[in-house]
């Protein structure tokens, strides 16, 4: 049996399980990653082919080939079933190994004077930035974000749903459905925004009424002018989880278990591996005036 034939087996059967985000992105790597073995029998795809495609794999990083051999393994594991081969090569493929980037996240400083630029920005557009520097909620969760779901007399978010390209959806696990603080820095903001947007249904709508699919119009049209205005280094509107994270850890306001539970992680090994390992590396406010014995 082709290999083309449990591909589509597998697109099928996930088609019914997974987000559409994550069905469109499996099928394009059917499309253009897996298409090597396309016309191969099930039983041809040995150890070794596996690794000359691999090898022939230089424009990403592991990171990305561990998502090509994850599709592939599920691909080959229907064959198994079917009982069509009886051992999945993949078993013989040593574990590809991804560092994950240092973060870089923006000091306090760098924070107050993007915050003071986004003045000159429309009003959605500077919400947004108070949300997530506030918050530590990932981009899409803002963009989900509904006037219901925001609680001010217990100063309280919900976060019940992310939005991306692909539409509105569950977050991305189950403990990212969550509730979390609003700061007295955030709440009067936010409260003066949602009084003058009373009839919204979405946090952040277009002028059409319709909530923004994604955060490009952000990206292009405000966020890179100011970087590029104050003489910062790019980095993603997502790196504002990132700050608000480090700070909360830095300044300890929150245990590493708690901020896990705030960003929304199953586990906090996400928070040690990415901030608490970040700020063990960072020394340089490290303050050495100390007196510890």
């Amino acid at each position: 049996m082709k290999f083309s034939y449990y591909a589509d087996l597998y697109l099928k059967f996930g088609k019914k399980e997974w987000k559409n985000s994550t069905f469109v992105k499996n099928a394009g790597i059917v499309a253009n990653r897996l298409r090597f073995f396309e016309n191969m029998e099930i039983s041809d795809i040995k150890p070794s082919v596996i690794r000359v495609w691999l090898d022939g794999i230089s424009d990403v990083c592991n990171k990305s080939k561990k998502h090509y051999l994850s599709a592939l393994s599920q691909i080959i594991k229907i064959a198994i079933e079917d009982e069509e081969i009886s051992k999945n090569p993949l078993v013989h493929i040593k574990k590809m190994q991804h560092i994950t980037p240092r973060i870089e996240p923006f000091t306090n400083e760098e924070v107050l004077k993007i915050l003071e630029a986004s003045k000159k920005y429309n009003e959605n557009f500077r919400i947004f930035l108070k949300v997530g520097f506030f918050t530590g909620l990932r981009t899409g969760e803002i963009l989900a974000l509904k006037i219901s779901d925001i609680d001010l007399q217990n100063r309280v978010i919900s976060v019940n749903s992310t939005r991306s390209r692909f539409g509105e959806s569950t977050p991305k696990t189950y403990l990212s459905i969550r509730k979390v603080p609003i700061l007295n820095t955030l709440y009067p903001a936010l409260d003066y925004f949602l009084f003058n947007h009373i009839h919204h249904r979405y946090l952040l709508q277009t002028q059409y009424g319709r909530p923004y699919k994604d955060t490009s119009v952000f990206t292009y049209d405000c966020w890179k002018p100011i970087l590029r205005e104050l003489n910062l280094k790019y980095r993603r509107l997502y790196n504002m989880r990132h700050t608000y994270a480090t700070n909360m850890l830095y300044q300890n306001f929150v245990s590493p278990v708690e901020l896990a539970k705030l960003l929304g992680h199953s586990t906090p090994k996400m928070v040690y591996d990415v901030y608490v390992n970040y700020l063990n590396s960072n020394l340089k406010d490290f303050d050495r005036n100390i007196q510890i014995y």
